[in-house]
């Protein structure tokens, strides 16, 4: 039974696969812990591209968004040729930031082995941050209103 999200409010999710390649694993045999981080932005971009965020259409919208916080919690060891269901979800927020949580799921088994979050915040192209929520973000999150799972924050 999988467990609800971390974080609150309402939120898209995507779910993306990938499969554990040797050069991923240390001398234990084990996925190396920094392959994790590398993992979360795999399913971050999988994600971007099936909603349409991608980080070109933030450029050109004229921000890009760098991330401030990324943190992971290891709960069961991948190994070199497991399959990973990564799901990933985006909260949404009516500050100027991205909220994502992931899972990592190992797909024979569906053990969890690690979740997580990363926040990016928004800056112009020219590096000074964006206080307010921009508009590429808000038009986002009306343009997904209707596929946003989970209960808005109050």
């Amino acid at each position: 039974m999988r467990k609800p999200p971390t974080g609150k409010g309402r939120f898209l999710e995507h779910r993306t696969s990938i499969r554990v390649r040797f050069q991923e694993v240390d001398a234990l045999q084990v996925v190396w812990h920094g392959h994790y981080i590398g993992y979360f932005e795999i399913a971050r971009e999988a994600f971007a591209e099936v909603y349409g965020i991608t980080y070109q259409r933030l450029i050109e919208a004229g921000v890009a968004t760098p991330i401030v916080h990324v943190s992971c919690d290891y709960r069961l060891p991948a190994r070199y040729g497991d399959t990973l269901e990564i799901t990933v979800r985006l909260f949404e927020r009516a500050t100027s930031k991205l909220e994502f949580s992931y899972e990592i799921r190992r797909v024979a088994d569906e053990a969890l082995l690690a979740e997580g979050k990363s926040v990016q915040v928004f800056i112009t192209l020219e590096g000074d941050l964006v206080l307010r929520r921009p508009e590429v973000l808000t038009t986002f999150y009306e343009t997904c209103r209707d596929q946003m799972q989970g209960e808005a924050v109050t």
